[in-house]
């Protein structure tokens, strides 16, 4: 259990009962490509039960685009582009069967590699930010959802060889760091290989092999295989984020069943 955030807008948000948090943390896919205009009246209809720590430091109820970048404080993770990610149809289909409020932290920036997320306490860094901030949101840390690889497949295969070893270090540092043992963390495994620019991403394949046998206890992984796609090839469309939320969802569950917590 992280100590309950002091602020008085966190304390009045949550005053029935803490949070289960879960941090979104990856690159663009994670911060989400998909676009606003997409979304149905429903979508843009807050659930109070589901809150959002923003990067601005602010509570408020969860509406996309959860990783805006109006008034970041920390700038390293600022994404300007964030718009419709998996985060909220995780916390939608996580909320049928809540038993207390449920508080997302962003916490990716697109183009990021996995070793932009080497563990350090500054929170200059992407892993400091994002550990500091989870500590100010406060509440029982209940998981996190790691989308992420697109950059390390653009690296040669000798390189993207290093992928699994960087993000075993970085689960067991969020883990060790933030006090929960065995968090619940789960993989989503990256799309397709780009049709558009197959030769860019060499490492695609080795990238996603890698994702698949993550060594990592306490883990599922979540396939994205045939999600479609924006027109760039690379980022899922809003109804594609919107499939793969649920898929996230079930696979945390599946994690919380059998112990991961």
């Amino acid at each position: 259990m992280i100590g309950f955030a002091s602020l008085a807008a966190g304390a009045m948000l949550f005053a029935d009962a803490a949070p289960d948090v879960y941090v979104l943390a990856g690159q663009s896919n994670m911060s989400g490509r998909g676009a606003i205009t997409d979304l149905h009246l429903r979508d843009r209809i807050a659930d109070p039960r589901i809150r959002l720590y923003g990067n601005d430091g602010q509570w408020r109820t969860a509406l996309d685009p959860l990783d805006d970048a109006t008034g970041q404080i920390d700038t390293v993770s600022a994404d300007k582009q964030a718009a419709v990610g998996p985060g909220l149809p995780f916390a939608r289909a996580m909320r049928r069967t809540a038993t207390h409020p449920i508080a997302l932290v962003p916490c990716a920036k697109g183009g990021t590699s996995i070793g932009r997320w080497k563990p350090a306490q500054d929170r200059a860094t992407l892993y400091g930010s994002c550990v500091a901030r989870v500590r100010e949101a406060g509440g029982h840390l209940a998981g996190l959802l790691w989308y992420q690889g697109e950059s390390d497949a653009e690296k040669s295969l000798g390189e993207a060889l290093g992928w699994t070893a960087a993000f075993v270090e970085m689960a067991g540092a969020f883990r060790h760091d933030l006090g929960v043992a065995k968090l619940p963390i789960v993989i989503v495994q990256i799309a397709d290989s780009p049709r558009t620019d197959p030769d860019g991403y060499p490492s695609w394949r080795r990238i996603q092999a890698q994702q698949v046998r993550s060594p990592l206890p306490c883990s599922a992984i979540v396939s994205t295989r045939g999600l479609a796609r924006n027109p760039d090839d690379l980022h899922l469309t809003t109804g594609a984020q919107q499939r793969l939320g649920p898929k996230l969802a079930a696979a945390m569950a599946g994690l919380i069943r059998r112990g991961c917590r």
